[in-house]
């Protein structure tokens, strides 16, 4: 007898007499299955999309910031020391300290913008060393700068009483002195002389 008969014979009853071939069963997956299993390879890519649009935004917004300022002139130093000082001449009840400290930054930033040396970043005695070493200011703004630097450390670091007189006095101060120094350069450059201010550190 045959031995793959008889084993037939002991499994037929496991299988089911109407079924003559095996097949497999369709499966059906959802959506949310197939999305499931393909999480990584949909996230990865979108990931990389996402993060090269904000990386080109990024750029194309510095790219047009830096054109805003390029196509921006640069502003004048003395029309700017001006409208500041008129601005702090306009205001009224400002105490004598923050206002001299105000009116020294403007004329710090002007000199500073002008002649390209840290006024702002120096104490009195640094910016006056600064001044005297300089050639356009050399036996010229000595005394005036002086003064000023002066009665302002006293103003600004003492608890004297100070009159209105005496704010006036060193606005008018500041004021002569930028409308001066802008008179000379506009006349060293009608008379075609070297522009001062690119006689950074002359001795």
């Amino acid at each position: 007898m045959n031995p793959y008969l008889l084993n037939s014979e002991k499994v037929s009853y496991l299988l089911d007499s109407n079924l003559q071939t095996d097949s497999p069963l369709p499966v059906y997956k959802t959506f949310l299955q197939i999305f499931e299993e393909n999480l990584y390879s949909i996230l990865i890519p979108l990931f990389c999309i996402l993060l090269g649009l904000l990386i080109w935004c990024i750029l194309k917004k510095k790219k047009r910031d830096s054109e805003k300022i390029e196509s921006t002139p640069p502003s004048d130093p003395f029309e700017d020391a001006i409208k500041a000082i008129t601005e702090l001449q306009n205001q009224k009840q400002i105490e004598p300290k923050p206002f001299v400290f105000k009116l020294s930054e403007i004329l710090r930033l002007y000199v500073e913008r002008l002649f390209n040396f840290p006024a702002l970043e120096l104490t009195g005695e640094e910016f006056m060393r600064e001044i005297v070493s300089h050639s356009f200011f050399k036996n010229r703004y000595e005394n005036t700068l002086r003064d000023f630097v002066v009665q302002g450390d006293i103003i600004k670091y003492s608890c004297e009483v100070v009159s209105e007189r005496t704010t006036d006095q060193l606005l008018e101060l500041a004021l002569h002195f930028v409308e001066d120094t802008h008179a000379r350069l506009v006349e060293e450059k009608i008379n075609g002389e070297e522009p001062s201010k690119l006689k950074i550190g002359n001795k």
